[in-house]
């Protein structure tokens, strides 16, 4: 016969296995992050998920452009998808002002490299060479304020995606 108190920890130890198993069905791909630890976490800001806050976030996103105001951004924030056919080259054109915080641009190379385009305040261009497959461009930020505006030029072999489009 089966007491309460047996139930209950029969009931822990289903609780606790569910759990674990859950973790070992997704392969642990996915953790999560504090959004504040993030900013020099390659683990975090190379996952495909994204894991962000904003206190405050204007501007727009195409498939060529980003013309973003933020305030109190912490995290990571996927904002284009290039699908690259073969090794290509792309001209990122950008101005970032940084009132407050810590910002950077991110590119995100197929098994998991992390490449900083650009850091902090200034404008510039960067000339990148992109290997085949799934790159991806993420603002990462931590208490930070400031714009962005940024343009991609890049040929036939990639197709960009902007995140808000999907």
């Amino acid at each position: 016969m089966l007491t309460i108190r047996r139930l209950g920890t029969v009931g822990a130890i289903s609780a606790a296995l569910l759990m674990a198993g859950c973790d070992l069905i997704g392969g642990g791909k996915y953790q999560t992050y504090n959004k504040d630890q993030m900013y020099n976490n390659s683990a975090a800001i190379v996952q495909e998920g994204d894991q962000y806050s904003y206190l405050l976030r204007t501007g727009s996103t195409t498939s060529r452009i980003a013309d973003i105001g933020f305030e109190g951004f912490s995290g990571t924030d996927t904002i284009w998808i290039l699908d690259v056919k073969k090794k290509a080259d792309i001209r990122i054109d950008y101005s970032l002002t940084v009132d407050k915080g810590e910002f950077k641009v991110v590119l995100v190379a197929p098994g998991d490299r992390a490449v900083t385009i650009a850091e902090g305040s200034g404008d510039g261009v960067s000339m990148v060479t992109l290997d085949k497959g799934n790159n991806r461009i993420k603002f990462v930020g931590k208490h930070t304020a400031g714009k962005v505006e940024m343009h991609l030029g890049a040929g036939d072999a990639v197709k960009i995606t902007s995140s808000a489009d999907e």
